[in-house]
């Protein structure tokens, strides 16, 4: 394919020069023959693969009725979904809003903890990707928010710092409106904060008044091995932000709160429509995502098949490896150099799996289907082997 195709997509991103024609569970094909195993799960949405036939058919069949109606109209698919996701969270009585990206989500949820709380300042880990909005991405060095560089607390040897380090110590934890927690992505390095950090700010910022917004839109549905990544942790969240695997690949993302927070907020008349709000489509599809997921048993599957990823990988002997990160089928690993990263990326492609790649990290990630096969895991772990052992013998070479 040539290298300047698609030559009238907006290139905002890195985009191989592949023309993707099918795709199965976690296999892809190009339309010129080239195949490649799947281990990026689309973008972390096909947690139940690609084209699963089940979904499939809900799909054909919802077509048959109504895909999209207005804002004042209503779909008992949107409430019976709302349902189904209040149950598995354990918000009684709370309320869902049902959106198209995760994006919207994440900004949603942070807008409504704001009114909830009347209070100035946002807490967040710096290695959290919030959302695709620039709002949200850059200027989170402003006042308005306040920032834990987890990458240093997960350095720290105190096993009980709070009192010692003057950057938690420090908090005014009454002027916070909401911790913001991404439990474990941080944009695809699997930067996994402990227990007693996370339970120390969300408790003290519930119980100063603020809330704890989750930011599930990767890390829910299976992708940790448990049904949410919160559940890693000992609390209870105010709101939560979903998507990605929520509609297994289709655009719909949602917003749940407690009771106490939808009554506020609908109190101040907050408003809020667009045009895929409550879609009868997107809310029956990921309504048979949920139910799969529990009739598959695919929480356990993630579970299983995650830990015998990471220890294939934690097998790899070579010295190029830095570490390896994982929590369900959230799994990365870290190499000496950016350069590494991007080499290790193109031969993996070369030989025909699809992999995450962030070079500025030194980090090479998986974060496949939860429906793969287990061949595949063990062939792209004896796939990366024979390549980092080459390139460690070529690195020693030019010694």
């Amino acid at each position: 394919m040539d290298k300047q195709y698609p030559a009238h997509i907006l290139k905002c991103h890195p985009m191989m020069g592949t023309n993707i024609i099918k795709a199965n569970n976690t296999l892809l094909s190009s339309a010129a023959g080239k195949e490649l195993i799947d281990f990026e799960s689309g973008i972390w949405c096909a947690a139940l693969g690609h084209n699963p036939d089940r979904l499939n058919g809900v799909i054909v069949d919802q077509l048959q009725y109504v895909s999209h109606l207005n804002t004042r109209l209503v779909s008992d698919l949107a409430e019976k979904l709302a349902v189904d996701l209040l149950e598995l969270v354990s918000f009684k009585q709370g309320k869902a809003v049902f959106l198209s990206s995760g994006s919207e989500a994440v900004e949603m949820a942070i807008t409504l903890a704001r009114l909830a709380t009347d209070k100035p300042k946002m807490l967040s880990f710096s290695n959290s990707y919030l959302s695709a909005y620039s709002h949200m991405t850059m200027p989170r060095k402003t006042a308005a928010w306040l920032e834990l560089d987890l990458t240093q607390c997960n350095r720290c040897p105190r096993k009980d710092c709070y009192s010692e380090c003057p950057i938690v110590r420090d908090i005014d934890f009454s002027q916070i409106a909401a911790f913001v927690l991404e439990p474990g992505n941080s944009g695809g390095r699997v930067l996994l904060p402990t227990a007693q950090l996370v339970e120390y700010l969300a408790d003290n910022v519930q119980n100063d008044g603020g809330k704890v917004v989750v930011n599930e839109v990767t890390t829910g549905f299976g992708r940790t091995g448990k049904w949410f990544g919160y559940n890693h942790y000992n609390l209870q969240p105010d709101l939560i932000s979903m998507g990605k695997a929520l509609g297994n690949g289709y655009p719909i993302s949602a917003v749940v709160m407690t009771r106490d927070i939808a009554a506020t907020v609908e109190s101040q008349g907050f408003k809020y429509a667009q045009s895929h709000q409550n879609d009868p489509l997107g809310c029956r599809i990921a309504a048979e995502v949920i139910q799969i997921f529990k009739d598959d048993n695919i929480i356990q599957r993630s579970e299983q098949l995650g830990s015998f990823f990471v220890k294939q990988l934690r097998k790899i002997e070579n010295p190029l490896i830095k570490e390896v990160r994982g929590r369900g089928m959230m799994i990365a690993i870290e190499l000496n150099c950016p350069a590494l990263a991007e080499e290790v990326f193109q031969q993996l492609y070369d030989q025909g799996f699809y992999v995450g790649c962030l070079p500025y990290a030194s980090v090479v990630r998986f974060y496949p289907a939860l429906t793969i096969e287990q061949r595949h895991i063990v062939d792209v772990c004896q796939a990366l082997t024979g390549i980092l052992n080459n390139l460690t013998k070529d690195s020693g070479s030019h010694e």
